[in-house]
């Protein structure tokens, strides 16, 4: 009996509004000019009215979405021809670890490329490692959560976009606990299911 060989893709995705209140956030000069402040209003305006919570999407709806565009890009027989699963997705992180054969791996990762909505949200998503084993897909999102979280600046917080506020003791042991649970997620991950 042959042995399936599968590829592990881990995907960051960046939501529309995230990206859209860092950019504001690192840049207030833009404030000084007119024309900078009525763009600005708008796009807070359409962040405010978009009601997007990053934190409601789920796994399946990212597997959704990837199927979906695997059908527009390669119809019915390269969608169903594809095996594509979401292992894991933390929300928090904006990290997924997917998983697919070795032959389809180039058509995932070029459909993860024209991804560009999640349930209605805006997205974009990036690949940043393709890995052989579900080992080494694991020690890589660790590494990519680890530089999330103790970042260059330590009292700055990263992940959550908080506007720079500095970590207190509570939301340091808080965090310390999610990263604790994200572990023991990736530690399930198997390549034998």
């Amino acid at each position: 009996m042959v042995r399936q060989k599968n590829r592990w893709l881990l995907v960051q995705l960046d939501f529309e509004s995230e990206v859209l209140s860092r950019c504001f956030a690192e840049n207030p000069s833009s404030n000084s000019s007119t024309t900078g402040t009525k763009t600005r209003k708008s796009v807070e305006g359409i962040i405010s009215e978009s009601n997007s919570n990053p934190n409601e999407i789920s796994g399946k709806d990212i597997y959704l979405s990837l199927q979906e565009i695997l059908t527009q890009s390669f119809g019915l027989v390269g969608a169903a021809t594809t095996e594509v699963q979401v292992r894991v997705y933390d929300p928090k992180a904006r990290l997924a670890i997917i998983k697919t054969s070795r032959e389809k791996c180039p058509l995932v990762r070029s459909s993860l490329t024209f991804l560009s909505q999640v349930r209605q949200q805006r997205v974009i998503a990036t690949t940043i490692a393709v890995s052989g084993s579900a080992r080494t897909a694991r020690n890589v999102a660790w590494k990519e959560v680890r530089k999330l979280f103790f970042s260059d600046h330590d009292d700055v917080v990263v992940m959550g976009g908080d506007g720079g506020q500095k970590w207190s003791k509570k939301s340091k042991a808080a965090m310390e606990k999610r990263l604790l649970e994200l572990e023991d997620r990736l530690e399930k991950i198997d390549s034998g299911c």
